[in-house]
């Protein structure tokens, strides 16, 4: 999981990110200072933005490093980056941002803060919160510290970065959450999350109830499902086939009938 301040206090801009899958999909291996030379992300000598978009794209689930040895990373295109370095490079697509999103708030390999409040945090702050509500929350969870809720709310209110989401929007004093779209485009989007969240945390099963996936992801907690959202997630994931969703049963069963890899590829084919 990325640090609370793993952000350097800068927001993931999307064309950093952009220049960065394309960096991966050639193959190339370098350090801080060198990819930043490649990909124009702004890097000076001991600081920069490289180190930061990097680890978005990491808690995003686009790249993974393949190798690193000393100062060298060789960032390497995920399923899920490989389609959005074809589809979507530059992360405009309100699906795509949303897909970033969810992987920024997950245990494995998302972003500590992120989950903290979009994902165990919805109980205490509820869908709409005082921006003194959240400093204090992120203090009595993770400790003192400076510069962790401006670029946590720039993330979602700058059109530069997830903008076009709307996971949040911000007044002068209060932030307001906004619910994950339950739309046909977005189906697969959530089918290969699911999958993915069942492939890590229930390995071996092929079902898992949505109780317990949500017990032990957070999934619902960080778009913001309620109970009837579930219902229609569930039509959702039904219709597209690679999640089948029993609801016949209580709690509710899902189970695999693909694998997230597989879905990844298949992202964008709704979209009008």
């Amino acid at each position: 999981m990325l640090s609370t301040n793993f952000h350097r206090t800068f927001v993931p801009e999307r064309r950093h990110i952009g220049a960065l899958l394309h960096y991966a999909a050639l193959g190339q291996a370098g350090t801080y200072q060198e990819i930043g030379a490649e990909t124009g992300i702004p890097m000076g000598v001991s600081t920069g933005k490289v180190p930061a978009i990097m680890d978005y794209a990491l808690g995003m689930g686009l790249i993974a490093i393949a190798n690193e040895e000393g100062q060298i990373r060789r960032p390497a295109l995920t399923a899920l980056g490989r389609v959005v370095y074809a589809e979507d490079q530059y992360l405009g697509e309100g699906v795509t941002q949303w897909v970033a999103h969810a992987n920024l708030c997950r245990e494995d390999g998302g972003a500590e803060a992120w989950r903290v409040v979009f994902g165990e945090g919805r109980d205490v702050l509820g869908a709409r919160f005082g921006r003194q509500q959240l400093e204090d929350y992120l203090v009595a969870r993770l400790g003192p510290g400076s510069n962790r809720t401006g670029p946590l709310i720039r993330a979602y209110t700058d059109e530069a970065a997830l903008g076009r989401a709307g996971v949040l929007t911000a007044s002068e004093q209060t932030i307001e959450r906004g619910k994950a779209p339950l739309v046909e485009a977005y189906a697969t989007a959530y089918s290969a999350l699911i999958l993915g969240l069942m492939e890590v945390h229930f390995p071996g099963d092929t079902q898992v109830t949505v109780t317990d996936l949500s017990e032990r992801t957070l999934l619902l907690s960080v778009c913001l499902w309620g109970g009837g959202d579930v219902e229609q997630l569930c039509a959702l994931l039904d219709r597209k086939g690679y999640v089948a969703a029993d609801r016949q049963m209580r709690p509710w069963v899902l189970e695999k009938r693909a694998t997230a890899d597989s879905v990844w590829p298949s992202l964008y084919d709704d979209l009008v």
